[in-house]
């Protein structure tokens, strides 16, 4: 097991992550943030209601694991949440300022990480059972990932590509 530094660490990574991100999810307009590529593709509010859903679920799971050694099941439906929250029809800046305000919090839980409880494990769906410092560190990963995607489908050198294909 690593030690409670390691949470630090992932939770200053998180921090950067928004705060270097939020100009730039709010420099992208809102029609195009709207805007879906294919019918079978979330837009890029839903990408990002998406990443909100994660912190929810995320939080949740950072919470609880502090709690107890084995928190059993806690996985979400995505495309369930996504769509029940109708994340394509709300206005851009409230999307971003959400997702900015919910990471920060996670970013100060996660720092607050109580260390004995880092091998806490839940079960989120994949192979087998994985430990609350797994949570925290996968979290960034995930988190990471999306925003990659998103700022790819804004890039229009890159629409431009899939709306001629």
């Amino acid at each position: 097991m690593r030690t409670f530094p390691d949470m630090i660490i992932v939770a200053r990574r998180l921090q950067e992550i928004i705060d270097e991100t939020k100009p730039r999810l709010l420099s992208i307009a809102e029609n195009r943030a709207a805007e879906k590529p294919y019918s079978e593709k979330w837009s890029i509010k839903e990408t990002l209601g998406h990443l909100i859903d994660s912190a929810s679920s995320n939080h949740q799971r950072i919470v609880r694991m502090q709690a107890r050694p084995d928190i059993g099941k806690f996985s979400y439906e995505q495309l369930h949440w996504v769509n029940a929250q109708h994340y394509k029809s709300e206005p851009w800046t409230d999307i971003v300022n959400l997702w900015y305000f919910y990471n920060k919090h996670l970013s100060y839980i996660i720092g607050h990480i109580d260390p004995k409880s880092l091998n806490s494990i839940c079960d989120i769906d994949y192979v087998k059972p994985v430990t609350l410092q797994f949570v925290a560190e996968d979290y960034v990963r995930h988190l990471q990932h999306h925003l990659d995607q998103i700022f790819s489908d804004a890039d229009p050198r890159k629409r431009k590509k899939w709306m001629e294909t």
